[in-house]
């Protein structure tokens, strides 16, 4: 069995199936990094570790920045590890509007359970907040809005607020440690630096992958590599995998379509005391109490270059408002997307074409997140709010901004707004018409092909969705177990010039990884 792609999906699939007499090698684009890559420049991180070089946005009435990793573990090397279970309420939609009963009423529960288990997944001890979660937690305190420690899989965390640059502390339990590690001492193999360019077909049944190796230091492809397998599972992240598909032939119209995000907001707070927003979780708390609206509210740190993007830009005031850097907080706020699709397909040199438009109902939405995020600043002791938000001045009174904000005409381009959230473009549903998979993964129309990643997801499942993901890929190997062929196994094959065992690019992980 071929699974492409060490996101959480891929990985976690992996561990899954260890053990179980597959034989299951995992290919991944990017190389394998730990502590001793990890760096302090934001910049210098996005340009070599993400997907080209971390300038992928969408087009459309927006520009909205999207990153993905492009190394051994995915996006879970530099997120900050929150793993939330999706909301019942969530899932019964799915079950009622997409045919995906088999996951509503608690069926995804044990494996839910199995992966908070293996990974430690825990909530942020009061020890690592640091200062500026405990304004988020006293802010939402005084609102009368419930607060709530962040799950995250972690173990040892020292509060460095890092997350987004690697985790130096080796705290973090992305899924390149113990996931990959538990696949490795089973005998599994993985092989990085490999980036998969097309789906092999026998007629209708997958056979394997075409693709290249590649320059980790570079991004240039090398030698061609092509591996055959019984049973294809392409786990490449929402944008990645309906590419590969529709460049293999897979060109049903649900193929790429029914693109989603969580669009996200992040506002600037400053106050009179010391802050030192450096120390502490990334994210250490979280309020669920506007879940209904589509709407969910968390605290937030980046690194200086991030948070430069709300400083006012002129020199002078740029100066000033440097000088507060040390008094500062940012809390963060996104949004379901409810109201709002897109589109992935490919762009000449090998770069993603993400078609995406901010919907009017999602427009208010993030209008109505940006301006309760300026309320709970205001309720947090913060003396001024730096938004961002076109047409409104760049640095407010708190309350004065909330109440500015939602009177506000905003069109889409005028709300600043990302999202590393990245669903459904292989969504699971009954209709080959409008989803790419079944309920178990597989494509329709297609045999021994399968789709292992957040692209599954028809809707937003109400949380951060990595442990979703997870639990869907927990529950796609009991399938795979039982109805994968074990007769010829997977096998790197390759012409003479090929060299794929050879190939310095394509590093062989070692069992000792993790």
């Amino acid at each position: 069995m071929l699974i492409v792609g060490s996101g959480p999906g891929g990985a976690l699939l992996a561990h899954s199936l260890a053990g179980s007499g597959l034989d299951v090698v995992i290919l991944e684009a990017g190389p394998p990094v730990g502590v001793d890559d990890f760096r302090d420049d934001i910049g210098s991180t996005i340009s070599q570790w993400f997907w080209e070089g971390g300038m992928r946005t969408t087009r459309g009435n927006v520009l909205m920045p999207t990153l993905q990793g492009r190394v051994l573990g995915g996006g879970s090397v530099f997120n900050s590890a929150i793993c939330m279970r999706a909301t019942p309420t969530a899932l019964n939609h799915w079950a009622e509007a997409h045919g995906l009963g088999q996951l509503a009423d608690g069926r995804l529960d044990e494996h839910y359970a199995a992966i908070e288990n293996f990974l430690g997944i825990r909530r942020v001890e009061a020890a690592v907040q640091g200062r500026r979660n405990e304004l988020f937690r006293e802010g939402c305190e005084n609102l009368g809005w419930s607060v709530e420690a962040m799950p995250r899989a972690e173990q040892g965390c020292t509060g460095s607020a890092r997350c987004m640059l690697g985790c130096r502390s080796d705290a973090k339990q992305s899924v390149d440690k113990r996931p990959i590690a538990s696949h490795l001492r089973a005998g599994g193999r993985v092989f990085t630096s490999v980036q998969v360019d097309q789906v092999l077909f026998d007629g209708t049944r997958a056979r394997g992958v075409s693709g290249h190796a590649i320059d980790p230091d570079t991004h240039v492809k090398t030698h061609p590599v092509r591996i055959t397998a019984d049973t294809v599972v392409i786990s490449g992240g929402a944008i990645n995998t309906p590419r590969i598909l529709r460049a293999s032939g897979v060109t049903d119209p649900a193929v790429g379509d029914n693109l989603r995000f969580h669009p996200s907001c992040f506002v600037v707070g400053v106050f009179d005391e010391e802050v030192n927003p450096w120390n502490g979780a990334t994210q250490g708390y979280q309020t669920l109490d506007f879940q209904d609206q589509g709407i969910k509210i968390e605290s937030l740190w980046g690194t200086p270059g991030v948070i430069a993007m709300r400083f006012p830009t002129s020199g002078k005031q740029f100066k000033r408002t440097l000088a507060k850097y040390p008094r500062t907080a940012v809390f963060d706020a996104w949004i379901s997307n409810d109201g709002s699709k897109g589109r992935v397909g490919s762009l000449p040199g090998d770069r993603a074409d993400i078609v995406w438009d901010l919907g009017v109902a999602d427009v208010r939405r993030l209008q109505e997140a940006n301006a309760l995020v300026a309320e709970l600043f205001a309720s947090s002791g913060a003396t001024q709010v730096m938004h961002g938000i076109h047409g409104l001045p760049e640095v407010m009174d708190p309350l004065e901004a909330a109440y500015e904000i939602r009177k506000a005409e905003l069109k889409p381009g005028d709300l600043p707004t990302g999202s590393n959230h990245v669903y459904g473009t292989m969504a699971m549903g009954d209709n080959p018409r409008t989803h790419g998979t079944d309920v178990d993964g597989r494509v329709h129309g297609r045999e021994s092909l399968y789709v292992c990643d957040t692209s599954l997801f028809p809707e937003s499942p109400g949380v951060n969705p990595q442990h979703t993901a997870m639990a869907l890929a927990r529950r796609m190997a009991a399938h795979l177990i039982e109805r994968a062929p074990r007769a010829t196994g997977t096998h790197l094959q390759a012409r003479p010039a090929d060299k794929v065992k050879g190939n310095p690019m394509i590093r062989l992980v070692s069992q000792d990884a993790g």
